[in-house]
């Protein structure tokens, strides 16, 4: 079977690594080819040597309406004499505006026996919502699946039929470097992963450290990942005086082996579509700490089972739950062995495999 899988990037992101974990899958018995936007052919995250991937230079930045218009159309002729020289039986697309332009691409492709698309954020908060929301009432009708994280994201799409919409969440990394000793020596080392954008909350969690710092609890907390906040968070890090307590390691490609080496892990973003950072450390044994944003923390956090969570955009709340982990450290024993149980790589993703093959008809 022929399955071209399509999304903007090939850069670090959780969308990014589903799409290629989800590719590696499928290349051990069909032939899989993933297409991206972007103009270079390699992957943040490791691939099959079967898959081939093609980047095909279609990302322009321009704030010219018309100019927008044409690179919006080149972008369809290119994807659509693609998709008509692969001839792909299955096309499976990621992300809202990927997902809208591929499937404008596809119109009329008779060769295309199954179309799926995959939205991975909260809609809500989609860069010109509206306009999208409208195109996504047009287009995604004809799509023959969609794939959702939650069910609760689910509320969004009543414009498509039930039978239509399938849930399937995020698979994770098989995560070989597991967490043993549990509770924390006197230092707390804590860990967060994501881009640097306002999306991620990571003012709230410096305001939290903050007032943990106030409280004379030493803690060390480690952020990776990148984006346009960064100088606005290091400004902010200066500022209250945190730059010995926080720092901004960049992107790290062996962020796998590296969660076992801390004793918490805060996910503080202002709306998610079903964190893929937050189950890793879940699976890697840490005590994590969540924001109860939408969509999917608490549909994966079970409170004080397996973590806690905390008010949405509240850092006097994140500073209380962490000041009532470290009262209780008991908790960072029995958050050890519940998420390992629930997250195990093995059991976990099977599960997830099968969806995507039921909905594929693989046989």
């Amino acid at each position: 079977m022929k399955i071209c899988i399509f999304i903007s990037t090939l850069l670090a992101g959780g969308a990014e690594r589903n799409a290629c974990m989800l590719a590696n899958y499928l290349a051990k018995n069909n032939d899989v080819k993933l297409l991206t936007f972007q103009k270079s052919n390699k992957s943040f995250y490791s691939t099959s040597k079967k898959i081939n991937i093609r980047g095909l230079d279609l990302l322009r930045e321009t704030n010219f309406f018309l100019i927008k218009i044409f690179n919006l159309l080149r972008r369809i002729y290119v994807i659509r004499k693609n998709l008509i020289k692969e001839k792909p039986d299955v096309l499976i697309s990621f992300l809202e505006t990927t997902n809208i332009t591929v499937l404008i691409s596809s119109v009329f492709l008779s060769d295309i026996k199954l179309r799926i698309i995959s939205d991975r954020n909260n809609p809500n908060f989609t860069e010109n919502k509206l306009l999208v929301f409208l195109l996504k009432k047009i287009f995604y009708k004809s799509a023959d699946f969609l794939v959702l994280q939650t069910n609760k994201i689910r509320e969004n799409y009543k414009f498509i039929k039930k039978d239509k919409i399938k849930i399937i969440p995020n698979i994770i990394s098989n995560i070989k470097h597991i967490k043993q000793k549990a509770k924390p020596n006197k230092i707390l080392n804590i860990l967060s992963v994501g881009r640097l954008e306002s999306q991620k909350g990571y003012d709230i969690l410096i305001k939290a450290l903050n007032l943990l710092k106030k409280d004379k609890i030493k803690f060390k907390c480690n952020i990776y990942g990148t984006g346009s906040a960064k100088n606005k968070l290091i400004n902010e890090i200066k500022d209250k005086n945190l730059s010995k307590n926080i720092k901004l390691m960049g992107i790290n490609k062996n962020i796998l082996k590296i969660y076992k080496n801390y004793d918490l892990y805060i996910l503080s973003s202002k709306f998610e579509g079903y964190p893929n950072s937050l189950i890793e450390a879940l699976s890697a044994g840490i005590a994590c700490i969540s924001s109860n944003c939408s969509y999917g923390p608490n549909e994966i956090i079970k409170n004080k089972k397996n973590g806690l969570l905390f008010k949405n955009n509240n850092y006097f709340d994140l500073h209380r739950k962490i000041k009532y982990l470290l009262k209780n450290k008991k908790y960072f024993v029995i958050f050890n062995r519940n998420a390992r149980k629930d997250y195990k790589y093995e059991t976990f993703n099977k599960d997830k495999f099968l969806k995507w093959e039921k909905i594929i008809k693989i046989k």
